[in-house]
């Protein structure tokens, strides 16, 4: 439970940036409050468990994100590439609601894609291109699959 309070209360700092004295206790409050809740969900534990993969995850994320919008901008100011929008289904590898959810996430935070519909592993994805729908066995999903433990074929 402390590990939750902690990691709530530098999330809080982080957001905030205030160590005026009441904020600075509604931070704490809150963090405790929070940490005091979730004190027996299995799900707490496991994002404890895979907060140190996911540290990996993120910034090669926000990599493909600006990766893809300087594709998505190149898109629409060239006259000369033709967007060509296509909604593909496919079903993902990944076993667990979290991880699946997190590939969805993933799929729509980067520019050009967006997850329309996700019922148990499949996707369905609209993307601006043929090329942009390409994620089934890619690399962002076997990233996600050791985020979460679970093995790759």
């Amino acid at each position: 439970m402390m590990l939750v309070f902690s990691v709530c209360f530098a999330f809080w700092l982080a957001l905030s940036g205030s160590l005026a004295p009441l904020p600075l206790t509604l931070g704490v409050v809150s963090s405790a409050v929070v940490a005091w809740a979730n004190r027996d969900l299995e799900l707490v534990s496991r994002a404890v468990r895979v907060s140190p993969r996911l540290v990996t995850y993120v910034p090669w994320l926000l990599k493909e994100i600006a990766v893809a919008n300087i594709q998505v901008a190149r898109l629409v100011l060239d006259p000369r590439l033709p967007i060509d929008p296509v909604i593909v289904r496919f079903d993902t590898r990944l076993s667990t609601d979290l991880a699946r959810t997190t590939f969805a996430n993933s799929i729509t935070l980067t520019p050009g894609t967006v997850t329309l519909d996700s019922e148990g592993s499949e996707l369905v994805v609209h993307a601006l291109t043929r090329g942009m729908a390409d994620l089934a066995g890619g690399t962002m999903e076997r990233r996600i699959a050791a985020v979460f433990g679970e093995a790759w074929p």
